[in-house]
């Protein structure tokens, strides 16, 4: 299912939704899979656990809750064999928006992103340092950074305490995360406590655009993204105040490239 559409709606209307990603990563932790993904975030007990049992409860509980599977036939046999209620299956790249295979979304996914910038919701992003410009790319009222992997076993409840210290009762937010494995917990947890909300799993999607390093390698070219991004992009954009990020994300951004 595309859920461009719904994601936008429910942006304009305030009415809480959430898109989880679970992709090969995800599948291989919850399998109990030696190593990490390719991120280099390591496969964990904790991490495997926290997974089965997050998919399970956004499934199960919550009603607005899309979940992006990884294309493959027996990843979707594993989830669905997991729970009692029946998957809102979406497709995985719902906020990659420029993937090479599905040109024909591009527009549609333009416009979620000039929704989610022009939209009066608080913003809230969960991220790495590197994609700071995020902040000035969708008008972002919060930043809460996090290491680039293996932050879940050890940091998840300070991260997640200092995203409840943001959140007021009386507002709705617009919650992106990305952090790998972990953005799928998180979204869980904040899900039981603060259900108003909307949440968005965006994963990779930014990275290119904010850090000038490609983290996946089916991004088509910088000058690309630039020109399909051109209603987004502030004028303060190539400020040389950013160039320390391109510098480490050289190193540090789709190192399995």
């Amino acid at each position: 299912m595309d859920i461009t559409n719904i994601l936008i709606d429910a942006i304009n209307n305030e009415t809480p939704i959430s898109f989880s990603k679970y992709g090969d990563g995800e599948f291989a932790c919850a399998n109990s899979c030696q190593g990490c993904n390719c991120d280099r975030d390591e496969y964990t007990e904790k991490k495997r656990d926290g997974l089965i049992a997050s998919l399970k409860y956004m499934v199960n509980e919550i009603p607005n809750s899309y979940i992006g599977l990884w294309p493959d036939k027996n990843i979707t046999i594993f989830w669905e064999n997991l729970t009692t209620q029946p998957i809102k299956f979406c497709k995985y790249t719902t906020l990659l928006m420029t993937h090479n295979n599905e040109p024909e979304d591009t527009p549609q996914k333009l416009e979620l992103f000039k929704t989610i910038k022009h939209s009066t919701m608080k913003k809230i992003y969960i991220c790495n340092p590197l994609l700071e410009k995020a902040k000035i790319l969708l008008d972002i009222d919060y930043m809460v950074h996090i290491p680039l992997n293996n932050w879940f076993d050890n940091q998840f409840d300070d991260i997640l305490n200092q995203i409840k210290l943001l959140i007021q009762s009386d507002t709705k937010y617009i919650i992106m995360i990305s952090a790998g494995m972990g953005a799928k917990i998180l979204i869980c947890e904040l899900s039981k406590l603060f259900p108003e909300n909307i949440y968005l799993d965006f994963g990779s999607a930014i990275d290119f655009i904010c850090t000038k390093k490609k983290s996946r390698g089916w991004e088509p070219s910088y000058d690309t993204f630039m020109t399909l991004l051109k209603d987004l992009i502030p004028d303060n954009w190539n400020d040389p105040k950013y160039e320390y990020i391109y510098n480490e994300a050289i190193h540090k951004i789709g190192v399995h490239i």
